[in-house]
């Protein structure tokens, strides 16, 4: 059984975070309201702690037909009533024991440590640097949590050790987000976003680094009709780099025009930047494109933007399939730990990076390794 201790702001943020990484199977072992605080305590607002766990041993059916309630903010960790109508006695005593164990077994992890008065003034800068860099602070705190267990196995490391240490957890932190390894693996390459990011200007970049530099067959198609400036710019775009384009108005036209460029090697897909804050546009997106074909779709967010309005466009495209994001107007911002705060709370990475409005010089091809570079190059200043 794999256990695991969530903190959230609210229920339904915390049940998100519990999904997404435990699965639909997974079970509530105990949830009551806490205050979360920075590493430190120096501030504090109400919260949600839940524990869960999913059981890998189970049959599929047998999960299916679990149901452990989940108790309203403030309920302590009362035993809670499991509702097995189609599982045998057998199965429901061999859950229920397992649960109670690893009640047991949480209650001890979740008691309070008493901070060492010792720590170093160091641990304070830290966590403000990441804070400050727009990384949750959820996410700061499991950081400097294991920083801390750590620190306390040797006392003695210096400002630089504990520097290294975090770049090393930060990086360990993204284990499992998947990146991009070849962006130009499939045909047709689509790029979506709301109105601002940048995304003509950053199709242009791909496009020039796809011709010029690996030497791709290269063409465009825009759905985005709703700006005639925009057509003009990438009509002006392909002509420099002698691509053909398509202009597309409709699902019909989408189709003619990848017939009409399927020999070629990358075509890139403009769409429209809409207030895709209203779903109703991720909707009309989707009756134009067909993004379950060979294609490669990137969300494109721009570093300015706020990380509440980030994560609504994210959850809004979510269902059309985001292979990865992008970046832009790095060059922007002073503070860019929201690309990790998304790449981690997404599991999805960033394939690309734009940092100025030249074409094609101001794009980074981007790894993990690059985005943690990235952030403690700014935690270091």
């Amino acid at each position: 059984m794999k256990v695991k201790k969530y903190k959230a702001e609210n229920m339904q943020q915390a049940m998100q975070l519990v999904r997404l990484e435990l699965g639909d199977d997974a079970v509530i072992l105990n949830s009551k309201a806490v205050k979360t605080s920075r590493f430190f305590g120096l501030l504090s607002k109400k919260g949600v702690e839940v524990i869960a766990a999913v059981d890998e041993d189970l049959s599929d059916q047998t999960l299916k037909t679990k149901n452990i309630p989940i108790q309203p903010e403030g309920i302590s960790d009362s035993k809670q009533k499991i509702s097995t109508p189609a599982a045998s006695r057998l199965e429901q005593d061999k859950l229920f024991d397992s649960i109670q164990e690893m009640k047991k077994m949480m209650k001890s992890l979740t008691q309070e440590k008493q901070r060492d008065p010792s720590l170093p003034d160091f641990f304070f800068h830290l966590e403000e640097k990441l804070l400050k860099s727009e990384i949750s602070t959820l996410h700061v705190e499991e950081i400097m949590e294991i920083i801390y267990e750590k620190w306390l196995e040797n006392k003695t490391m210096t400002d630089k050790s504990l520097l290294k240490l975090l770049e090393t957890e930060v990086l360990q932190s993204l284990e499992e987000v998947s990146f991009v390894q070849d962006s130009y693996e499939k045909k047709f390459i689509c790029l979506v976003g709301p109105t601002g990011v940048g995304k003509t200007t950053t199709l242009a970049k791909l496009a020039a680094d796809a011709s010029l530099k690996k030497g791709k067959s290269i063409g465009f198609i825009t759905t985005d009709t709703y700006r005639i400036a925009a057509i003009e710019q990438l009509k002006t775009y392909a002509s420099i780099l002698d691509a053909p384009i398509e202009v597309c108005y409709s699902a019909e036209d989408f189709l003619a025009a990848k017939n009409k460029l399927s020999h070629l090697d990358v075509v890139f897909i403009d769409t429209a930047g809409r207030n895709f804050l209203n779903e109703r546009f991720v909707e009309e997106l989707k009756e134009v494109l067909d993004f379950k074909e060979e294609m490669t779709t990137f969300l494109v967010l721009s570093l300015t933007s706020k990380m509440s309005d980030m994560k609504k466009i994210t959850d809004q495209f979510w269902n059309v399939g985001i292979h990865q994001f992008i970046f832009t107007k790095k060059d922007e911002t002073t503070s860019i730990g929201s690309m990790y705060e998304i790449s981690r709370t997404y599991q999805k990475g960033a394939a690309f990076v734009t940092d100025g409005q030249n074409v094609p010089e101001d794009l980074i091809p981007f790894t993990k390794e690059l985005m943690v570079r990235t952030i403690m190059e700014e935690i270091g200043e």
